[in-house]
């Protein structure tokens, strides 16, 4: 959910500034009343489907971003233009089709230049991660050989005679002394100076 409210943010705050604060530049008695339809008309319309555009171009198609114009002129409706009038209703319609018509724009527009960069991401990550898994399979056949080195040595060692202090010698093979918060900060710069590059 944080994830949508940060992608959502930045165009909301345009959409909601536009559709709340420009109106105040057109109510009545103000030398811009007269020019209501080109308000309602052009510039809420082309804001719709400026931000859809631009937020698709980046995100990719979500018809629930579609939603925004029209919440937005719910609120224009109430304060500035007289309520839920039927030309108000039909309205809001049309900034939904205007929105769902950004997306569409923005997708056709840009949507190639995104899914490429978008694929180059996935390759690259998928690479990194193969080559931490490559990493982490040397380390553990490297952790194997010196087990199975401790491990005959101890055999070699083991004295039949004292069966207490063999059994001592082969529990201590199973301590696990290997450095993990080492390794995994090694894997960790070695990730940052591969993306670095």
């Amino acid at each position: 959910m944080n994830g949508l409210i940060k992608k959502y943010l930045p165009y909301a705050i345009v959409i909601f500034a536009v559709f709340l604060l420009v109106p105040l530049l057109f109510i009545p008695g103000s030398l811009l009343a007269d020019f209501w339809p080109v308000l309602v008309y052009f510039i809420l319309l082309t804001t719709a489907v400026v931000t859809s555009a631009v937020y698709c171009a980046k995100h990719g198609i979500d018809f629930l971003f579609a939603l925004m114009a029209p919440i937005a002129f719910l609120f224009t409706m109430i304060f500035y233009a007289g309520g839920f009038k039927g030309t108000n209703l039909i309205l809001l319609f049309v900034y939904l089709v205007a929105g769902i018509f950004g997306q569409f724009l923005g997708d056709l527009a840009f949507g190639d230049d995104r899914r490429k960069r978008e694929k180059q991401d996935k390759a690259e990550q998928e690479k990194l991660m193969l080559r931490a898994k490559r990493r982490d399979e040397r380390e553990r056949q490297r952790m194997e050989r010196e087990e199975d080195s401790v491990a005959e040595r101890y055999d070699v060692d083991y004295d039949e005679d004292e069966p207490s202090a063999g059994t001592a010698r082969r529990t201590s093979i199973d301590d696990d002394d290997f450095d993990y918060d080492k390794y995994m900060a090694d894997i960790d710069r070695m990730l940052d100076e591969e993306r670095g590059t």
